[in-house]
C-alpha cells in the first residue's frame, strides 16, 4: 500500500480533502489506493470558498487537477474537464517525457479531433454542462464576468459566480504556440490551479509532471458517503448494515480499495 494521504480538511458537501506530492503518475496511484479521486477545478474552488478563515485551502498553494488541455499544430487549445492523462498508462508516459525535457504528445491529432467534436457538440449545452471547450486564443488570456465568462462557468460550474466574486478574473496560460507548432500529434497536459496569491491562474503548461508537486484529492468520508437515513438502514438487517459501514470506513481510512464501494452500490441497487 502507498503512503498515507494527508487529510487537510473535511468540507461539508464534498468530503475529506487530501493531498500528496509526487510525480503525476505516482500521485494518481496514491490517491486511488487511498480511496480518493484527483480534485476537479470546481471542487477545488468549492473547497477554497468553504474553508475561508479556517483551513484556507488554496491560499498559499495550488494543485494539479483532473482537467487538462489538448494542443495541435496551428489549432486553438481545447480545455477538457477530464484530462486524458488521468489514464495511468498515459500519465506514466507524460512523466517520462517531462523528465526528458519534452512534452508528452501522441502520434496523431486524432485525440485533438475527438476533443474538438465533443466541444462542438457541447456548444448546444449550458456552459456548466460542458465537458470540453475550445479556447479563444493560443496566447495568454483572461476569463471574467466581462470576457470569456462561459469558460469560467464551464470549468468551475456552479462555483463560477461565487468564486469570481471572491477571487476576480483568472488568467489562462496555454503552452507557447511555437512549442506546439514544432511537433505533430496531440500534446496532452493537466490543469494546474494556482493559489490565491497568484490570482488562481489556470496553467496549461504542465511541464513538471515528473516532479513532486502538489495534488489534492477528494475522499468521501463515512459521513459524506454513507448518507443513509435511519429509516433506510432499518430496511436491512443490522448485520448487513454493519458490514457495509465497515467497508465505507475502510475505504475512508485507506485500508480498503475504492473498488469495494461497488459491492455496496450493487447491493442497494438490488
Amino acid at each position: 500500500m502507498g503512503k498515507e494521504l494527508k487529510v487537510i480538511a473535511y468540507v461539508k458537501g464534498l468530503g475529506e480533502v487530501v493531498e500528496t506530492a509526487a510525480d503525476f503518475y505516482s500521485e494518481l496511484k496514491e490517491l486511488k489506493l487511498g480511496g480518493a479521486r484527483l480534485i476537479s477545478p470546481r471542487d477545488e474552488a468549492y473547497a477554497r470558498l468553504q474553508t475561508i478563515g479556517k483551513d484556507n485551502i488554496g491560499e498559499d498553494d495550488g494543485t494539479r487537477t483532473r482537467a487538462g488541455f489538448d494542443y495541435a499544430k496551428e489549432q486553438l487549445p481545447i480545455l477538457r474537464l477530464n484530462s486524458r492523462l488521468l489514464n495511468p498508462a498515459l500519465a506514466k508516459k507524460a512523466v517520462k517525457s517531462n523528465r526528458a525535457n519534452a512534452y508528452f504528445h501522441t502520434e496523431t491529432t486524432e485525440e485533438y479531433e475527438q476533443s474538438l467534436k465533443q466541444a462542438e457538440k457541447d456548444m448546444s449545452k449550458e456552459p456548466s454542462k460542458r465537458s470540453a471547450v475550445v479556447l479563444p486564443s493560443r496566447d495568454n488570456f483572461t476569463i471574467s464576468d466581462k470576457e470569456n465568462w462561459e469558460i469560467y462557468q464551464a470549468v468551475l460550474k456552479d462555483q463560477a459566480k461565487p468564486y469570481f466574486e471572491f477571487n476576480g478574473p483568472i488568467t489562462v496560460y496555454p503552452i507557447d504556440r511555437k512549442v506546439v507548432d514544432a511537433q505533430d500529434g496531440t500534446i496532452e497536459t493537466v490543469l494546474w490551479f494556482r493559489n490565491l496569491r497568484n490570482w488562481s491562474d489556470f496553467s496549461g503548461i504542465s511541464w513538471d509532471l515528473g516532479n513532486a508537486y502538489r495534488a489534492r484529492g477528494v475522499r468521501e468520508s463515512a459521513e459524506g458517503t454513507a448518507k443513509i437515513s435511519k429509516q433506510s438502514i432499518n430496511s436491512y438487517t443490522s448485520k448487513q448494515a454493519q458490514k457495509y459501514l465497515k467497508i465505507l470506513d475502510g475505504v475512508r481510512k485507506g485500508n480498503l480499495p475504492a473498488s469495494r464501494l461497488e459491492e455496496i452500490v450493487k447491493y442497494f441497487n438490488r
